[in-house]
Formats: structure tokens, C-alpha cells, sequence
């Protein structure tokens, strides 16, 4: 049977996408007077998600950076009042500005419009016009479900039961979404497009920024200095990388799904905690699942090609094959349903399923099953309708058979002549050129010399497969011709009604998929849990941590990592916690330790520790490390300011604030200062302020902290400076935390660093030249070097003044000016 191939247009959204895009989505934004609300299309499933209507103050906007870090978006529809469109810019990080409105009657303003705004966002003037537009279009969305024959009353009552019509604004994003939609081509009709809206709830959602995804090494995102390399995901070591035991494609999109999307609905973790541990306690069970889930593929994407009229034999194979494993994969869960432990799990909800005999998948197997001959098409290599289907279609099948066999045996002789493999001659039928005769072309083709044989004439050549004809397919092409179109006929009307069919069961059966492909990433779950000796986390709405025998589910694959432990609110009060230390003790990981723990509750798996009980947060803001970039035009310090003031402004009484050496990019008073004022600045919350841990360097801060507030905690940790962790000197040249209480200490210190930094120069000079310096060399090293610039001090200090002097010493150090006056500057 032909089918023609016709694709969409190459400027369309959707034919846009990355081929190895697997979860492209298109988004629709709207903000006004303080409210966020959007929608986004899923290019696979086919599917439309609409988020509720929810408070967004500017210029904060942490909702819409949420969603476009989570989503990742291919092309965006925003519409609003201009204050957005001007921020949405910034949020986007683009390098033009947006225009504000265009003006379509102005022909000069569209030019404009057009230079400057980038290729895939296109604005949607606000006003009252296109909010009715909108509206009209998506009370004209006929979904699958729907009576063909319904009223707009009850199109819309059905609207209703799915989407909120009374935020504005949400109905404002979909209808623009579905505009667009309209647009992307005739391949596919828009009634095809979306088969099934899905409501999200943002107060379901945990809140992470992006800096705390590539800090805590989830995904491993690197980022290039020059910004040129932007993005470029390389999912190397990572917690991603760590958790990706997935059997097939579509279970691995599922686990970024989940960990991109973790959630802060307690009944929806419990629902995951619950299958990763009955998974845990039936291996025999979940070796099976494993060998069905291995063999799913991106079911989404063979649908869509069945729509657009581009599926071969082979994709109607595929989707066979996929509904083949998926239903035996129920069938299995099935089997399951009698143990009482599985109750509120994923298998129960898929072994539920096979359960109702009207079940969309068995309907859909069997139909496709009854009308194609997937085996014949294979050989013809080209959609065969089944004998018995249709008592028409067999009579002309018949004929056209016989026809066939007619122009093989006529061309046998010649094709043995050219001594040519019969197995891979074939006869079809094409409508723009009839009878042919195809084969494949290789080497022994080539050498056949039957492109320049008189009795075969080339038609043409496409994907490796050369069409010739000889005088007898011309002559059935004139006599018969009439009956093949006949027979091409009726297959597309077989085939149109069994696409009809398979779509109107596609929303369900795309249900059942998602569900196979969250088990598998559930299952996925508990191969790291048994591998690494994870165990479950208590769940609660209490404001407390705690946590027991805690690890780093990354850095304690790499070396010896010593395990900690957290209480907070459990035994205790202190919600506001600061670690100082002087040395390297492991502040940096400890922070992302916790981080990551309560990250992994709230995705549904287990956490590497002995015990731990986690609170239903909503959001976890972090001021960890923060990669430099020419690209970000923010220098080091501009870039952790920017972090604490999100910090400050988002972090709520349920969030999980992470604040690591803030300060430590200025210098030593600003940086110390603007550590205590924030942290003050938490403590004035209350009880109400977030759950937060601080470390820092800075280890005479607690001098300036209230550390009898009731909800402060300060851990002071002091040690050697000539001397790491492991006992060892340590080549480190550190002064960015000195803060002794005595001044001279202070210049002591500072003539040991000084007197370090030219002993290293020196070596280096004897390594570099095989002889030592001169002392003149010396003596200009020691007057260049800017940590030595104190050298009359230093002297005073190498050589101790008396004991009344020692008691009139100051903080002050002598400095001279050119004209040679001496003054005295402060030394902090």
C-alpha cells in the first residue's frame, strides 16, 4: 500500500526540535499584576499541561525560572503587561531586548519587531481581543472522550471539568498555546495534536534554582567559560548518572522526569516510597518486569508518525511490539494484586488495570492484530491488510498477486542472466509509476551491468533501492492500472479507520505507558538503594531534620568518606545553624550532603544514611559554589550577592536554606559583615525562619552573634594552620580568614606567609634556571611581593622590642607617602 510522505514545515515549532530532543516542549506564559500562569505542549505524548494560576511578584520571578529550568522549553509564546515582557528578557538571559508591543498596523515597528526579537519566542499583545481569541479557541478544542457530535455547551462543560475557567489567565495561556498549534502544518490536524489536557498544581512542587541543581552535581551540567559551549549537558559523574539503572529509553526520560520535578506532595511521595519498597522486597517479581520494560520504546513518537501519514511497516511493528510487552507487563503486576503490601504502589495501579475487561490496550492489540499482516508487510515491505478483513480488498489482492507473480516470472530469465540474487528482487506497485521491479543496490548489482541492460529501464533510486521496469509493466500499467488504484483505495480507508481507532484509545493506553515508565525508573530506584544500602525516610510535617550516619551518595564512590550526623528541631531549637572552621574539615560537603538527602526524599527514593526523617519542604535555596563565566558578565563576588539576595527574598518557614563561605570574594570586614547581617536578618523570623546551615571561615564570628538566641546554633572548629587534615603540610596560602585577637599574632602570621611565598619562589627559580638567585634578586622578590609590603613591621617582629614597648602597641602600620611624610593606616 502508498502511503505519500508528507511532513510538516520545516519553520513550524514542532518540526523544529532537536532530533535528539526526546522531550521537546512548547510553553505559553502569561504574567499580569502579579500572577504567573502557563501551559506547555509535549511534542512525544502529545499532550497538553496547564499550570494553575498562582502569585508571581516581580522581579523575583521564581516560578517562571522554575518552570524554564525544569522544562528546558524549544520555543515560547509570552503575552502580558510590558513590565514582564522588558524582565523576561533577563530571566531568559537573552543577549537583544524584546520589544515591548508590536504594532502590526506599523509596518516599520514589524521590522523591528522581527530583527530583534529571537526565533523562537513570539509575543501575544494583552488585551481584550486576544484574550476573546484565545478563549474561542479553546472552546473549540474537541478532545478524545468527547460525543463527535456535542454542542459547544457541552464542549465546554467537559472544558470545565478539566480546567479552571475562572483563572483568566490560565485560560489566556492555553488558548495562545493552541493557536499556535494551528499553525505548524496539514500533516497533522489540530483535533490530532492534543489528545489530553493535565492539570498541575504548583504548590505540589519543590522549588530549586539552577545553580543548586550544578552545585549539588545532579546532572552534571559544565558550563564553558566563554559561554560559547553554554549548557552543553555531559551527564557525567552526577547523582543522575549515579541512579540511572534504567532498562529502556522511556524509563530513563522518566527518572529525569522525576528528578527535574521533585515534588512536595506528601501522598505522592509515599506513593513512590512505598513501590521502590516493595520492589526492594520482591526481586524475583521485578527481574521480570525488568525483562518487559526493556524492550518499551517511545510509543509518543510512533503515534505521531502515524498521524502525519509517515509510518512504514515497521513502526506499526514497533507499536505492536510496545503494547505486546506493556500488556504483558500488566498482566504480570496482575499476579501481584494478592499481597497486601502492594497496596498504594505502581504495580497495584497497573495490575488494577488488566483487571477491566474493556481495557483500551487488549482492544487496541487485538485490532491491529486482526486488520495488518505485519509478517507479509514485511516482505513486501510496504502496510499489508490482512486476508479475511475485507471480502473487496481480497478480490482485488487476489488479482493484484496474480499480476505480480506475472512480472516476476516474465523478468526471471533476464535477471538470472545478469546472475542476480532473486531473493532480494521484488514486485511492487507505486502510483506515480506502477509496476516496478525493486532491489537492493550493492556490489553485485553494480557488476550485474543492469543499468545499462536496454531491457530494464531505471525508474529511479531512493534509500539504497533502485526501480526498473521492463515492457510488461507498462503494458499491465495501462490495462490494470484502474484496478490497483482501486485496491490503494480501499487500504487507505482500512488504514484511515484503524489510525481513527487507535487514536481515539491513544490518550488511555498513553496512560498505562507512563506508568510502565515510572515503575521503571522506580525500579531503577531500588537497584541503587539495595547496591548502596540506602534506607527509607520518614516523611513528616514537622519542622525537623534529622539524620543518622548521613553520606555523600556521590564523593563516597570516589574515597573514604566519613559519615555525620544532623538533629535539628528533634531535641533542640536551633534552626539557624553556623559551622565556622579554619581549616578544611569538610563544611562544603556536608552542606551539599544534606542537600542532596532531602532532594532524594522528595523524588520518591531512598537516601544513603542509617535513618533519617525529613520535612515537607518547599523550597531548598543554596549559596554554594558558583561557576565563572565572561558569558554571565558578573564577577565572583556580583554572583554570590545575587545568589543570597534570591535566598533572602524566596526562602520561606518550610524551605532549607545552605549558605557556604559567603564573603569570602571581598575582603576580610565587608565579607564578615554581610555574613552576620544575613544571618541576623533570619534570626529576626523567628520561628518562622527557614531551616539553615552556615559555614564559613571566619572563625571569630561568634563574637558578633547572639548565641544565646534560642534559634541559633554556632559551632566553632580551630586548627593548625601549618598543618592539614591528614597531619601534612599544607601549600596552601590562605589569609583570607585570619582573625586573631592579637594584632601581633596577626603580623606574625603574616611574616610566615611572606616568608612561604618567597621560599616557594625561589624553588621555583632554582627549577627553572638550575642555579640559585642572586641576593639581589631576593631582595626585589621580597620588595615586589604585595603580601611583604610591611617590611619595617616585619623587622620589628623579627627582632622583639622591649616589654614597655610591647605593651604600647597598636593596630596601626606605618606607611610613608611620596613626598616622604610617614601617616598611619589602619591594618584589620
Amino acid at each position: 500500500m502508498y502511503v505519500p510522505a508528507t511532513r510538516m514545515q520545516s519553520e513550524d515549532p514542532i518540526s523544529a526540535s532537536p532530533a535528539g530532543n526526546q522531550a521537546g516542549k512548547i510553553i505559553s506564559l502569561c504574567w499580569n499584576a502579579g500572577a504567573l500562569a502557563a501551559a506547555f505542549y509535549d511534542i512525544d505524548q502529545l499532550e497538553m499541561y496547564a499550570v494553575q494560576q498562582a502569585i508571581e511578584p516581580r522581579p523575583q520571578y521564581a516560578l517562571l525560572r522554575e518552570l524554564i529550568r525544569r522544562y528546558h522549553p524549544l520555543f515560547y509564546v509570552i503575552s502580558g503587561s510590558s513590565c514582564f515582557l522588558d524582565d523576561f528578557r533577563e530571566v531568559l538571559g537573552m543577549p537583544v531586548a524584546l520589544p515591548n508591543h508590536p504594532n502590526a498596523s506599523d509596518s516599520t515597528a514589524e521590522n523591528s519587531t522581527m530583527a530583534s526579537q529571537p526565533a523562537n519566542v513570539k509575543i501575544v499583545e494583552y488585551c481584550a481581543q486576544t484574550q476573546t481569541t484565545a478563549k474561542n479557541r479553546l472552546l473549540a478544542l474537541k478532545l478524545p472522550g468527547m460525543p463527535p457530535d456535542s454542542d459547544e455547551h457541552e464542549c465546554q462543560t467537559f472544558l470545565e471539568s478539566i480546567l479552571p475557567f475562572e483563572q483568566e489567565l490560565l485560560v489566556y495561556s492555553v488558548g495562545n498555546l493552541l493557536l499556535l498549534l494551528d499553525t505548524v502544518g496539514d500533516s497533522v490536524s489540530p483535533a490530532q495534536l492534543v489528545t489530553k489536557i493535565n492539570l498541575i498544581t504548583p504548590s505540589t512542587q519543590l522549588i530549586i534554582d539552577g545553580s543548586t541543581y550544578e552545585a549539588l552535581q545532579i546532572f552534571d551540567t559544565s558550563r564553558h567559560p566563554s559561554g560559547f559551549k553554554c549548557g552543553t549537558d555531559t551527564r557525567g559523574l552526577s547523582v543522575f548518572s549515579l541512579f540511572n539503572k534504567c532498562s529502556s529509553k522511556n524509563g530513563e526520560e522518566w527518572l529525569s522526569r522525576l528528578m527535574t520535578q521533585p515534588v512536595r506532595d506528601r501522598k505522592e511521595i509515599e506513593h513512590r516510597l512505598n513501590t521502590v519498597q516493595w520492589l526492594l522486597e520482591n526481586v524475583r517479581y521485578a527481574n521480570q518486569f525488568d525483562q518487559c520494560l526493556k524492550h518499551l520504546s517511545n510509543v509518543g513518537l510512533l503515534y505521531r508518525k502515524i498521524l502525519q501519514g509517515t509510518a512504514r511497516n515497521t513502526d506499526w511493528k514497533m507499536l505492536k511490539k510496545n503494547f505486546y510487552y506493556l500488556y504483558t507487563l500488566c498482566k504480570l503486576c496482575a499476579l501481584t494484586l494478592e499481597d497486601g503490601k502492594i497496596a498504594g504502589t505502581v504495580v497495584q495501579e497497573l495490575g488494577q488495570y488488566t483487571c477491566n475487561p474493556g481495557n483500551a490496550l487488549k482492544h487496541v492489540l487485538y485490532t491491529i492484530d486482526k486488520c495488518l499482516d505485519l509478517e507479509k508487510g514485511e516482505e513486501e515491505n510496504k502496510m499489508t491488510i490482512r486476508a479475511g478483513l475485507d471480502p473487496a480488498v481480497d478480490r482485488l489482492r487476489e488479482q493484484y498477486d496474480g499480476l505480480r507473480q506475472i512480472v516476476m516470472e516474465s523478468s526471471r530469465l533476464g535477471l538470472e542472466t545478469l546472475q542476480l540474487d532473486m531473493a532480494n528482487i521484488c514486485v511492487t506497485y507505486l502510483p506515480s509509476f506502477g509496476f516496478v521491479i525493486s532491489t537492493q543496490i550493492d556490489e553485485q548489482l553494480q557488476r550485474s551491468g543492469i543499468f545499462n541492460n536496454s531491457s530494464f529501464d531505471l525508474v529511479f533510486q531512493a534509500e539504497n533501492t533502485a526501480y526498473f521496469q521492463i515492457n510488461l509493466c507498462k503494458e499491465l500499467n495501462d490495462e490494470f492500472g484502474q484496478m490497483v488504484a482501486t485496491l490503494i483505495e480501499h487500504e487507505l480507508a482500512v488504514q484511515t479507520r484503524l489510525t481513527t481507532f487507535v487514536g481515539t484509545k491513544f490518550p488511555e493506553v498513553m496512560g498505562i505507558f507512563k506508568q510502565a515508565g515510572k515503575l521503571d525508573a522506580l525500579l531503577s530506584f531500588a537497584t541503587v538503594a539495595k547496591m548502596h544500602r540506602y534506607v527509607r525516610p520518614v516523611v513528616c510535617d514537622e519542622k525537623l531534620l534529622h539524620i543518622q550516619a548521613g553520606r555523600h551518595v556521590v564523593l563516597e564512590h570516589r574515597r573514604s568518606y566519613r559519615s555525620n550526623v544532623t538533629n535539628v528541631g528533634e531535641t533542640n531549637s536551633h534552626l539557624i545553624n553556623v559551622i565556622a572552621a579554619d581549616a578544611s574539615v569538610g563544611k562544603t560537603t556536608y552542606l551539599k550532603e544534606l542537600a542532596i538527602i532531602c532532594y532524594l526524599a522528595h523524588v520518591g527514593s531512598f537516601v544513603p544514611a542509617t535513618y533519617a526523617k525529613i520535612p515537607i519542604l518547599d523550597s531548598i535555596y543554596t549559596r554554594l559554589d558558583h561557576p565563572e563565566s565572561i558569558f554571565s558578565g558578573r564577577s565572583s563576588f556580583m554572583s554570590e550577592l545575587y545568589q543570597m539576595s534570591s535566598l533572602l527574598r524566596n526562602a520561606t518557614a518550610k524551605s532549607l536554606v545552605l549558605i557556604d563561605e559567603f564573603g569570602k570574594g571581598t575582603n576580610y570586614l565587608e565579607g564578615k559583615s554581610l555574613l552576620i547581617g544575613s544571618i541576623e536578618h533570619l534570626l529576626k523570623r523567628g520561628p518562622n525562619a527557614p531551616i539553615t546551615f552556615v559555614t564559613t571561615k571566619f572563625t571569630g564570628i561568634e563574637q558578633f552573634l547572639p548565641t544565646e538566641h534560642r534559634y541559633l546554633m554556632v559551632k566553632v572548629h580551630r586548627e593548625n594552620r601549618n598543618h592539614s587534615r591528614n597531619g601534612t603540610s599544607s601549600d596552601t596560602l590562605d589569609v583570607t580568614s585570619i582573625d586573631p585577637s592579637d594584632p601581633n599574632e596577626q603580623l606574625k602570621t603574616t611574616y610566615q606567609l611572606a616568608f612561604r611565598a618567597v621560599a616557594f619562589a625561589v624553588m621555583k627559580y632554582h627549577q627553572t634556571s638550575g642555579r640559585a638567585p642572586a641576593t639581589e634578586n631576593i631582595r626585589l622578590l621580597m620588595e615586589s611581593t604585595p603580601i611583604t609590603r610591611v617590611p619595617e613591621r616585619c623587622l620589628e617582629i623579627s627582632h622583639p622590642p622591649s616589654r614597655a614597648a610591647h605593651d604600647t602597641a597598636s593596630m596601626t602600620l606605618p606607611v610613608v607617602e611620596p613626598n616622604g611624610n610617614p601617616i598611619e593606616k589602619r591594618n584589620i
